[in-house]
């Protein structure tokens, strides 16, 4: 297994999480739920992708579940305190709860879809994948 290269893979991941969101989101002008989709098919296609490239092959279950929990784990966790910074701040209700969770929903559930064997697939070269 390697967890060397997955774990650089996901926090490679985070970082395009950040600056995805700042150029989309503020240089850009581009809001909304439609450019959460956007910013979470982006990354999960270079997650895919990365993955593909370092390992030469398709990964095992363990090095998937590695990829997902570091990068999902870091979101939720990063959502979690920009929702409790907003209940602090003006309150929480159910509306803002569920519009927090519908933006963060489509992060690990793109990653872990691009992360199948037949997506990460698409991106091996054809002698490697036995095809």
């Amino acid at each position: 297994m390697e967890k060397t290269r997955i774990t650089i893979v996901a926090v490679t991941c985070i970082a395009l999480f950040f600056l995805t969101n700042y150029l989309f989101r503020y240089l850009i002008g581009f809001t909304g739920l439609l450019a959460s989709l956007v910013i979470a098919a982006l990354i999960a296609v270079y997650m895919s992708f990365s993955i593909a490239r370092t390992l030469e092959r398709l990964p095992m279950p363990e090095e998937r579940s590695r990829a997902l929990w570091i990068y999902g784990g870091f979101l939720g966790a990063l959502f979690v305190a920009f929702g409790a910074w907003m209940f602090l701040d003006a309150g929480m209700d159910a509306v803002t709860l569920a519009t927090l969770f519908v933006h963060y929903l489509p992060y690990p559930a793109l990653a872990h879809a691009l992360l199948s064997d037949k997506a990460v697939g698409l991106f091996l070269k054809e002698d490697r994948f036995g095809g």
